[in-house]
């Protein structure tokens, strides 16, 4: 009895595995870059000429609102706006609408524009977060006091000073030379 309930617990087991196997990424979360379904699509696909430049259309919106979205000059900005605002527009009636391209492509334009929002709030939220990682790792290293010995006094013991400072040469010191070179032609002079 006891070994059959074990062959049953190997059988499902073993049915299991052979399920993961034949179903990979079944299980797995629906997360997908747009480039790898653009790369997917065109391999599964020979698109004729006029679905290549709708495809190409929508890429390059995608790849303006991903790649600007932290441009500094006015052009990347202006590239990044005129994308999301084309992206977040729901227009039915123009050909070239995100909404009429994406279903041109048999693309669903609500999911499609969901996941580029759920990436824009993600890219905004680790951009944020490293900038206060940035400024307290600044401010700790502001607020740390920088301590370096001065000369000693009368009682012998150095003084800690919050500022550095030069050591002062003897007027009598000569600057020390660069290299042995010159150190041998000054001793020969």
């Amino acid at each position: 009895m006891n070994q059959t309930v074990r062959t049953e617990q190997e059988t499902k087991m073993h049915e299991k595995e052979t399920l993961d196997e034949k179903l990979p990424g079944l299980f797995e979360p629906d997360t997908l870059l747009p480039i790898q379904y653009f790369e997917a699509m065109r391999r599964k696909h020979l698109l004729e000429g006029e679905k290549r430049l709708i495809l190409s259309v929508l890429e390059d919106a995608i790849e303006c609102f991903m790649k600007c979205i932290d441009a500094t000059t006015s052009k990347g900005q202006r590239l990044f706006r005129d994308a999301e605002e084309w992206i977040n527009l729901e227009d039915k009636h123009w050909v070239f609408s995100f909404d009429n391209v994406c279903e041109m492509l048999d693309i669903n334009p609500d999911y499609m524009r969901a996941g580029l929002r759920r990436w824009k709030e993600r890219h905004l939220e680790l951009k944020a977060r490293r900038a206060l990682e940035k400024a307290e790792q600044e401010a700790a290293l502001a607020s740390e006091p920088k301590v370096l010995a001065e000369p000693e006094l009368h009682t012998g013991e150095p003084k800690a000073q919050s500022t550095p400072v030069a050591p002062a040469r003897r007027k009598s010191e000569a600057p020390r030379p660069a290299s042995r070179s010159a150190a041998l032609r000054k001793a020969r002079a």
